[in-house]
């Protein structure tokens, strides 16, 4: 039975310490990769990245534990053009990894992978050369996998324009929801979290746009999956109703059943939670050709009036759907609905509509 904490904040410093503790895991003599959720330069208050203070008391837990070597780092969204610290310090990472974080898009590896998709992964060189991974995620919904949390957050071991050509070699959200466990399993080092659920987001505009949560928890396991199915219940659904957990359950790398998990601590419902289109997800499930998930298909929508033409998504689409004429324009035939352009918007002025907006834009054509 996997077990997974799950623990109120009172004291940030006393419950980072318990969650390490609680992990079992020996750190003396390690070295230990914090890999932190730094999707995009948004400051701590709009919950989009780790909490700056969750990073600077893990490091801080880590070497009073006497771990060797501490990185802290991740791949942002987008193909960077600029020094990674410099595009990432409004989330505070930098300052609060104390000296640990470490750039890490240059020079990547390769690794296998028994994906139907692809035949490797190109992954950051810094996976390959650390003994174990502490992934610490935010308790977050997302557009396309409904939420992200302990395996979503290891699809930032790839760089920026590496994720972008993943996006375009799957056709639904179900495939890329495998893909994400094809990515976990291709892991060569066992994977700790840390998930960092002080405040949260949830809507369907998560990773990046939704409403901010004041959740005041911190949740750990050894078991990505074991956490991802707790959250998931902390939501008020079936673990299995999240396409990445499903997948990894289905291929016993971790439990669904809340029946084979033991929550420690100050587990919950949380009151209200807004999940992004369980319906849309369900129908992405396996029946992607059918004729009514077409027919619902959500593309995003440019809100003119705070878009400020910064041209970042047009320059980070996958599928080069996105032009600029003045504003963004989206040509409904390449567009692929993989949301890169609402979570990477600075201004969150490109939004995922709900499943009756899509099906207006499909008969419209607008």
């Amino acid at each position: 039975m996997e077990r997974v904490l799950v623990r109120k904040v009172s004291d940030l410093n006393a419950a980072v310490a318990e969650a390490l503790d609680f992990l079992g895991y020996d750190f003396a003599g390690k070295r230990v990769w914090v890999k932190p959720n730094l999707l995009s330069p948004h400051p701590p208050e709009h919950s989009v990245t780790t909490d700056p203070e969750i990073i600077r008391n893990v490091v801080r837990g880590l070497r009073a534990r006497g771990a060797k070597d501490i990185w802290v780092a991740d791949n942002p969204g987008g193909g960077l053009q600029r020094n990674v610290s410099s595009y990432i310090a409004p989330t505070g990472a930098v300052e609060a990894s104390e000296g640990c974080f470490r750039s890490i898009s240059e020079t990547p590896v390769t690794i296998p992978t028994k994906s139907r998709f692809v035949s490797e992964f190109r992954v950051s060189r810094i996976v390959t050369e650390v003994d174990i991974v502490l992934s610490l995620p935010v308790f977050k919904t997302h557009a396309l996998t409904l939420l992200t949390g302990a395996i979503k957050n290891l699809f930032g071991i790839i760089p920026g324009a590496q994720k972008s050509y993943l996006h375009t070699v799957v056709k639904s959200s179900d495939e890329f929801a495998e893909l994400l466990v094809d990515i976990y399993q291709a892991v060569p080092v066992p994977v700790l979290t840390v998930m960092d659920g002080l405040r949260g987001m949830d809507g369907q505009n998560g990773p990046s746009g939704g409403r901010v949560l004041g959740l005041g928890t911190i949740l750990a396991a050894r078991n990505p999956v074991a956490l991802d199915s707790v959250m998931a219940m902390m939501t008020g659904v079936r673990p299995t109703a999240i396409p990445t957990t499903r997948i990894a359950a289905e291929r016993g790398l971790g439990p669904a059943d809340p029946a084979e998990i033991d929550v420690t601590g100050d587990f919950a419902v949380i009151p209200g939670f807004k999940l992004p289109s369980t319906r849309v997800a369900a129908m992405a499930s396996g029946i992607a050709g059918s004729f009514v998930y077409r027919m619902i298909q959500r593309r995003p929508l440019c809100d003119k009036k705070i878009c400020t033409r910064c041209r970042r998504c047009a320059d980070n689409c996958p599928a080069t759907a996105i032009t600029m004429s003045p504003y963004p324009v989206i040509d409904r035939r390449k567009c692929i609905m993989c949301y890169c352009c609402a979570e990477l918007c600075p201004e969150k002025a490109m939004t995922v509509p709900g499943p009756m907006r899509g099906l207006i834009q499909n008969i419209t054509g607008r």
